[in-house]
């Protein structure tokens, strides 16, 4: 008999700490001010391509060719905003427009 009130506080106690909310909570953390672009095109390029943002940074990028579901690809990170994008390859131009980029977004950029 006295075992029924030992016991019964217990199962209330277990009850009660078993139903408190506990688990792992993920946040997505980035740059705040991180904006990416891909670049892909329905044709295999060899080689890199030449990139100019806003006509002063110039880097070389890889281009992937597109395929139906494409979503991998080498992602290469800029600041967010209204950017003038010049995309080359030997001496051609490929691509020329304004883009805005929100943060964290993937801009992909298609060259033919």
């Amino acid at each position: 008999m006295k075992n029924k009130y030992v016991l019964l506080p217990l199962l209330g106690l277990l009850l009660i700490l078993a139903s408190c909310k506990v688990g792992s909570y993920t946040q997505t953390v980035g740059e705040p001010e991180q904006a990416y672009l891909l670049f892909v095109s329905p044709h295999h390029y060899s080689g890199k391509v030449q990139v100019s943002l806003d006509h002063m940074t110039n880097f070389n990028a890889s281009v992937i060719k597109e395929k139906k579901g494409t979503v991998k690809g080498i992602v290469y990170g800029i600041v967010s905003g209204t950017r003038m994008i010049k995309v080359t390859k030997a001496g051609k131009l490929l691509y020329e427009g304004k883009v805005f980029i929100s943060s964290l977004e993937t801009k992909k950029i298609l060259l033919p």
